[in-house]
């Protein structure tokens, strides 16, 4: 799995790029986000762009890595996501608990300061 990463304002903003449209572990990105988070980073923006399928153990680990941020009083969301990923996010009601937005410009601007 390649991981782009890039950053605006307080976001660290992740893009996962998965050559075969699944996504089944996502251990990588648990690490990278913990890793964020023992720097004092607590905003981490996931997109899934060139994502059509996302396994449950993958969901798992983005529902944890948001736990994590929320304990700090951080915050984890999806960026960009590809609409089947956002079809299984609605149909689970995540898109209830994790923020979801369809574009970089909609990531909130103010943030608690790091």
């Amino acid at each position: 799995m390649r991981i782009e990463i890039s950053q605006r304002g307080t976001y660290q903003i992740l893009r996962i790029e998965e050559d075969f449209n699944i996504i089944s572990d996502l251990s990588e990105l648990r690490f990278l986000i913990q890793g964020y988070i023992h720097q004092g980073k607590r905003y981490v923006a996931v997109s899934f762009t060139n994502a059509s399928y996302i396994y449950s153990g993958a969901i798992a680990v983005l529902i944890d890595c948001f736990k994590q941020l929320k304990k700090d009083n951080g915050e984890l969301c999806l960026l960009e996501s590809h609409t089947e990923i956002l079809s299984i996010f609605r149909f689970l009601k995540l898109d209830q608990v994790i923020p979801i937005y369809s574009s970089i410009d909609e990531l909130p601007t103010s943030t608690e300061s790091e």
